[in-house]
């Protein structure tokens, strides 16, 4: 799985991979016995089920921890000032990420699938 990872990785753009590690890094770390997989033709981590998956754009990486973390921190979204929408979150190449509000999404979707 892991070569399948690389291979969609070496598909984008250098700037959009390291948006993409970037974020991998972030999921790796709140997901350490997570495995990660190809599902939906994006990146994701997989417990039980599929907890998260995230693709790098044009100019965002997109994070999808489905609607339920969404709809639970959605004041939250809207403090952030992220571009969000039903199941998923924009975030930027650079700069600043809410990694905080992250965790608790991954981990608010973690609780869904127990």
């Amino acid at each position: 799985m892991m070569e399948q990872i690389e291979q969609h990785f070496s598909t984008k753009s250098r700037e959009q991979q390291a948006a993409m590690a970037r974020m991998r890094a972030v999921l790796r770390a709140l997901l350490p016995d997570a495995e990660e997989v190809i599902s939906y033709g994006m990146p994701a981590f997989k417990e039980k089920k599929v907890l998260v998956y995230y693709e790098g754009f044009s100019k965002h990486v997109g994070f999808y921890p489905t609607s339920g973390p969404i709809k639970a921190f959605e004041a939250d979204l809207d403090a952030s000032g992220l571009v969000y929408s039903k199941g998923a979150v924009q975030l930027p190449f650079e700069g600043e990420w809410p990694e905080e509000l992250l965790a608790r999404m991954v981990a608010y979707r973690q609780d869904q699938i127990k």
